[in-house]
């Protein structure tokens, strides 16, 4: 069978994520291990609690494979295991002004398992995709579904690709009647999006891309001291994703761009390049650099006030504040007959400094982490 432009385009490592109107032609099976561990915090910005930061622990499972002549079988199993503390809250240091940290314990300990399976379905020029997951750890559950469509247009120099998806969560805090907290919440998530990538010559492609996620019910993060946050969120992106590919030193460019807005208050710009250098047939360098910056939401405050009422939205989540991160990864592939064997590691830095829109006051809960993977990927 005669590959399509676009397929023999991102054989040559330029290949998009969304892409996937053709079946699989082998079964593979991938397996991960991750080790993420977050900076502790600096004991001088800690008033009480620890100043320890997350460790979690990664596995990850992948099976892949074709069904009879149309059909291919995808299916996830995720397991995490972390550790640490986490940021409760903020009080004003009389002696500087600035925020200091009220810590959660070092003895939080939490497990995640998410499993996942998708069906797909090949047509000459389309596909679609049915993917259901379910997500549960001590405190939350969550049930998703979605679905998804690509078409191949332009005798294949184009894919237009629709997504849909609905999750439904349970929120059940744990030690709710020690520290008051809710016993139990809900919150549903509805999303769409659509992409569009075109092959603009032999040696590059495009795809730009926008979705929508409106968010409801219990939006606060009960283990805060105070979190108030509106009951609803309207969540918009925009994305551009362009792939070039260099003859002479037989490497592929990818430049990622997205912006996203919310009705929180929240703009972000994300800015991802990477370097996909091959050396030979078995081995490929990839390093990387990402940039990420985002305005602070409309009700986030620095440091925590108890004397605003309950009916009014605050929240000192750093996640919330303005920031700007600095990312920086380098990844190791080697290719041996069937096998995949991957070698990851990134250190991510945030600091106010970084940000486009720099904060008054900075957050003192801002993360710097290490990440390290190594995959392993068998194809028959």
């Amino acid at each position: 069978m005669k590959k399509s432009p676009l397929a023999v385009l991102t054989s040559a490592a330029l290949a998009l994520p969304a892409f996937a109107a053709t079946q699989p032609s082998e079964t593979s099976i991938s397996i991960k291990a991750s080790q993420y561990k977050e900076e502790d915090i600096a004991a001088s910005d800690v008033l009480i609690g620890a100043n320890e930061r997350y460790d979690i622990d990664v596995y990850q499972f992948q099976l892949t494979t074709p069904i009879g002549a149309d059909w291919s079988l995808d299916v996830n199993l995720n397991r995490e295991l972390m550790s640490g503390a986490s940021p409760w809250g903020t009080i004003r240091d009389f002696t500087t002004g600035e925020p200091t940290l009220i810590m959660s314990g070092a003895t939080i300990e939490d497990q995640r398992t998410e499993v996942s399976v998708t069906a797909s379905r090949y047509f000459t020029d389309s596909s679609a995709s049915v993917t259901v997951s379910h997500s549960d750890e001590d405190d939350y559950e969550a049930k998703a579904i979605a679905v998804g469509g690509e078409w191949e247009l332009m005798d294949g120099m184009a894919t237009l690709a629709v997504g849909a998806s609905y999750s439904s969560d349970d929120i059940r805090p744990t030690d709710a009647l020690s520290f008051n907290r809710v016993t139990e919440e809900e919150k549903q998530s509805r999303s769409m999006s659509v992409s569009w990538t075109h092959i603009l010559n032999r040696t590059s492609l495009l795809q730009i891309g926008t979705g929508i996620t409106e968010r409801d019910g219990y939006l606060s993060d009960p283990y805060k001291l105070r979190d108030v946050r509106p009951d609803s969120r309207l969540e918009k992106t925009l994305s551009a994703k362009y792939r070039k590919y260099f003859e002479q030193p037989n490497a592929a460019m990818h430049l990622d761009y997205r912006y996203f807005h919310d009705d929180f208050g929240i703009r972000s710009h994300t800015l991802d390049f990477a370097w996909h250098q091959p050396f030979g047939d078995r081995f490929q360098l990839i390093p990387g650099v990402r940039y990420y910056s985002q305005e602070e939401a409309d009700f986030y405050i620095p440091i925590d006030s108890f004397f605003i009422s309950l009916d009014e939205n605050q929240s000192s989540d750093f996640r919330l504040s303005s920031f700007g991160a600095w990312s920086f990864s380098i990844k190791g592939v080697v290719t041996l007959a069937d096998w995949t064997l991957d070698l990851a590691y990134e250190r991510y830095i945030s600091d106010g400094d970084y940000a486009l829109d720099e904060p008054d006051i900075e957050h003192p809960a801002l993360l710097e982490f290490e990440l390290v993977t190594f995959g392993v990927n068998y194809r028959f």
